[in-house]
């Protein structure tokens, strides 16, 4: 294999990306002398997996240890968050006198695990011989009552005689019915983290992105709150609940935070890593849990990781919030019926379903929304409905990059608040843009090619007008680098040395926001063959050339296919624009992009690979 380190010329941008590449962070051989020095390991790591670490900034004993051992004794001490003493004082009054207490959470999957989680708080909680009553969970449904509290819910508890109500994931902004709640004899804790205008007259209001908030991980999802909320309530009377309840409930709490895409950084990440660990254990895992990744074709034998979190449960319960039976999947958290959970998982597989139509749906709304503006010439389309859900924008909005060829932002409107995710084309920096437009902005992250925001719905219009004005005025930069961690020479490479390193990476994970899957560059290689197109022509399997004997007694890494996934269109299209035969495409010299993981695919007659080479772009090798 040839290697040009030199780059005597500009490089050609990724055929799949359209950028140019760029590596993230080098880092020097002394650091990581230094890291292996005090890596808190018995087992020898490499080299690559140490400059990963000291590129996300993980590179001193105390970091590196509790990266590689999180433990719930280095989260945060509840009692940070604002008004955590007030709520857990009246919840140990209503103990003690025995209220009959209510939840009213939200129909999306933060709302829902928020709601379990509680719920069996509850159930479990005590002081001596004093209990609760708990009134089964509600989680409102998005048609019949809208988003936030239901005040039709508030009179009908206040009838049952409720006196205390918890609401997860909303009522910061319920001024209304939580005041009517104190008219009819109830008080309400607030246990949330959206954003507000006026406060609401609630015993206590714990949300980490309130106004004077000193909690120092304000990237708590609603769950997560009331995990927080249970944590203090534990560490103020130890004998209050069950010695092992706090890890008892960390896979709900780890589906939430991953369903609402909060950063998986600090005090998050040990939530999800402890989370996953609960997932992956037969013993403990909850019926309904394993019925949903029974029906997911997720019972293989496989590790869950978060991608499934992302990609496979939360959209099945967020389905039975937007389209079907929302209490079906409280229940499916709920119950520990096996046969239960099985034909609830199905309700639920059933309704994503239809959800995906759903998707097509929203690709249509925002097309005929986009015709005025892209008649018009606007430089890039800012798009908002009520009728969207924040789990599906995202894909949304890269097909309407697609469609237009300029950056999209569609917002998803809940209530006062709303939820947005921007797509970009090469040569915008669309998290760039966003920055310059962040005084109408309460939160927003991500990179050049994909962000998120949230903001007040009524700051929609001033957004749009800032994210144009934004776009014009943006100086000829040229195109955004596509980042990448490593160069790694498959040529001199076998099949274990990526199986090991496939492992190694593994002790990175949960991967996610803040700590996105690691990506490798390798230079100069050629093709075996034309790439095969999968499944019609959106995927391809690439097979390049490697060494002509194995390393030893080693398969050559190089042996192994790649596969990529959506990219059909854009390979196609570049051979099309440059008139390329088969001879000239075998000829050629090229750069990859690439990921390795675990495979979860296992064929039905032949030889199970444990290792997926995922090719994520591709360019004519530098200098040819």
């Amino acid at each position: 294999m040839k290697t040009d380190p030199a780059f005597p010329v500009a490089p050609a941008p990724g055929v799949f990306s359209g950028r140019p590449w760029r590596q993230d962070l080098q880092v020097e051989s002394g650091l990581i002398t230094g890291m292996r020095r005090e890596l808190p390991l018995d087992f020898q790591v490499s080299d690559a997996l140490l400059q990963i670490l000291a590129s996300r900034g993980v590179t001193q004993g105390r970091e590196l240890d509790r990266f590689f051992y999180p433990s719930l004794e280095h989260m945060h001490d509840p009692f940070e968050l604002l008004e955590m003493d007030a709520a857990v004082a009246r919840m140990f009054e209503a103990v003690r006198n025995g209220e009959r207490v209510a939840i009213h959470g939200d129909f999306d999957v933060d709302g829902i695990t928020g709601s379990a989680l509680l719920h069996e708080a509850l159930c479990a909680l005590s002081l001596g011989e004093s209990r609760v009553l708990p009134e089964n969970p509600f989680i409102p449904d998005r048609v019949v009552d809208g988003y936030g509290i239901a005040g039709r819910m508030v009179r009908e508890w206040a009838n049952r005689g409720v006196t205390l109500l918890l609401a997860v994931d909303t009522g910061a902004a319920a001024v209304n019915e939580i005041k009517l709640a104190r008219e009819l004899g109830m008080e309400v804790i607030v246990l949330d983290h959206h954003i507000f205008e006026q406060r609401p007259e609630a015993v206590a209001l714990v949300n980490p992105r309130r106004e004077g908030a000193t909690y120092p991980n304000a990237e708590l999802c609603g769950v997560a709150v009331a995990f927080k909320f249970v944590q203090a309530l534990k560490q103020a009377e130890p004998s209050c609940l069950p010695d092992d309840f706090l890890s008892s409930v960390l896979d709900l709490v780890a589906l939430g935070l991953v369903a609402d895409q909060m950063a998986l950084v600090g005090e998050n990440r040990i939530l999800v890593k402890k989370g996953l660990e609960i997932f992956n254990d037969r013993e403990r895992i909850r019926p309904g849990l394993a019925a949903l990744l029974q029906v997911s074709g997720l019972d293989r034998g496989f590790p869950v990781t978060t991608g499934e979190f992302a990609y496979q449960l939360a959209p099945r319960l967020n389905a039975c919030g937007r389209i079907g039976r929302v209490m079906s999947a409280l229940e499916l958290l709920l119950t520990r019926d096996p046969e239960k959970a099985k034909r609830l998982a199905e309700e639920a597989d059933r309704t994503n379903s239809r959800r995906k139509e759903q998707d097509l749906i929203l690709k249509d709304q925002a097309i005929d929304m986009a015709v005025p503006f892209v008649g018009r010439g606007d430089p890039g389309l800012v798009l908002a409905s009520s009728e969207w859900h924040k789990g599906i924008i995202g894909i949304g909005a890269a097909r309407l990059v697609e469609q237009y060829q300029l950056p999209v932002v569609l917002i998803a409107v809940e209530g006062d608040e709303a939820r947005g995710s921007a797509r970009s084309v090469p040569q915008v920096d669309v998290k760039g843009i966003l920055d310059r437009c962040s005084q109408h902005l309460i939160r927003h992250g991500g990179h050049a090619q994909a962000a998120g925001m949230t903001l007040r719905a009524r700051d929609i219009p001033v957004f749009r007008e800032a994210f144009l004005e934004a776009l014009r005025s943006k100086p000829d930069s040229g195109p955004v680098p596509e980042p990448f961690d490593l160069d790694l020479n498959l040529d001199g490479m076998g099949a274990r040395d990526i199986t090991r390193l496939v492992r190694e990476l593994e002790n990175l994970e949960p991967f996610g926001s803040g700590n996105r899957k690691p990506v490798f560059l390798c230079r100069g290689l050629q093709l075996q063959r034309q790439p095969t197109f999968l499944s019609g022509g959106a995927h391809l399997r690439f097979a390049f050339r490697g060494p002509a004997r194995p390393s030893g007694d080693d398969t050559p890494a190089l042996g192994r296919e790649f596969v990529s996934f959506g990219n059909g269109e854009a390979w196609r299209r570049m051979v099309e624009r440059e008139q390329l035969e088969p001879r000239d495409l075998l000829g050629r010299e090229w750069d990859i992009l690439f990921q390795v993981g675990r495979s979860t695919f296992r064929p039905r007659s032949g030889h199970y690979d444990p290792v997926q080479q995922l090719l994520v772009d591709i360019r004519p090798a530098v200098g040819r």
